[in-house]
C-alpha cells in the first residue's frame, strides 16, 4: 500500500471552530467527560474537512467545470435540470449517468462537465436530519418540529465520525447543534479486551447468540454486565 498526497475538495471547518465549540456547549453529554474531553479536544484541534473521495460509488460532488477553469456548484435537482443542456426526466443522479450531463458556461459558452470526485460518506450520514425529510424541498414544518433531536446514541468512536459530522453540518447551516443530548456508549470487546471488529475477525455473530439464548437474555446481559458511565 502506498500513501501519497492527492488534490481534494475541502470544507473550511477550521474557520468555524469557535462556532463548533459554541454548538457543543448546547449539548448534554453522557458521560459528561466526553464533552470537553475526547469530543471537545477534537473540536479544539479542528482541521479542514477533506470532503471528496476518488471512488466510483457515492454521492457525486455537484460541481461542474470547463476548460477555462470556470466552476459552478449546483444546489438542487431543479437547478441542474434548468441549466443542463439535455437531462432526461427520470435520470439516476449517480455515476455514470450524472457524468453525461453538460452545462453551458454563462461566462465563456464552453461545455462544463462534472468533476470526477464523490463526497465523503460521512457527509451523507451527517446530513441525516435533513435528508430524512427531504428538507428544505419538502416537509418543512415536520423538520422544524423535530429539530434539534432530543437525543442521539452511538459508540464512543463516533466522536470522530457521526457525532462530529452531525454537529459540523448543522453548525454550518443553522449555527447550532442538531441534537440536545448524546448517549455515548462503550465498545464491545473480545475475550482479550480488544474491540470487536470485522477487519480483525474477532466478532461474535449476534444472530448465533439470539438464536441460542434469545433477545431478552442478551439485553439483560448488556444491562447488568457493566454500569454505564461509572
Amino acid at each position: 500500500m502506498i500513501y501519497y498526497a492527492r488534490k481534494s475538495w475541502y470544507i473550511k471547518t477550521s474557520r468555524i471552530k469557535d462556532d463548533l465549540l459554541k454548538s457543543n456547549e448546547e449539548v448534554n453529554w453522557y458521560p459528561q467527560h466526553i464533552k470537553y474531553g475526547r469530543f471537545g479536544n477534537w473540536l479544539e484541534n479542528n482541521v479542514d474537512w477533506a470532503l471528496t473521495r476518488e471512488r466510483y460509488w457515492g454521492t457525486p460532488l455537484p460541481v461542474w467545470v470547463d476548460d477555462n477553469g470556470h466552476k459552478i456548484c449546483i444546489g438542487s435537482v431543479a437547478q441542474l435540470r434548468k441549466m443542463a443542456v439535455d437531462m432526461p426526466r427520470d435520470l439516476d443522479l449517480h455515476r455514470p449517468y450524472v457524468d453525461n450531463i453538460t452545462i453551458k458556461c454563462k461566462k465563456c459558452g464552453k461545455d462544463m462537465r462534472r468533476v470526477p470526485e464523490v463526497i465523503d460518506v460521512w457527509f451523507d450520514s451527517g446530513s441525516m436530519p435533513y435528508a430524512q425529510y427531504h428538507y428544505p424541498f419538502e416537509n418543512v414544518k415536520l423538520f422544524e418540529d423535530n429539530f434539534p433531536a432530543d437525543f442521539i446514541g452511538e459508540a464512543i468512536d463516533q466522536t470522530r465520525g457521526w457525532f462530529y459530522t452531525l454537529l459540523a453540518i448543522s453548525t454550518l447551516v443553522f449555527k447550532k447543534s442538531c441534537f440536545k443530548n448524546v448517549l455515548c456508549l462503550g465498545l464491545i470487546n473480545d475475550e482479550s479486551g480488544q474491540k470487536m471488529s470485522k477487519s480483525r475477525g474477532n466478532v461474535v455473530n449476534p444472530w448465533d447468540v439470539l438464536n441460542k439464548q434469545g433477545a431478552d437474555a442478551l439485553r439483560w446481559y448488556f444491562f447488568t454486565g457493566v454500569s454505564p458511565w461509572l
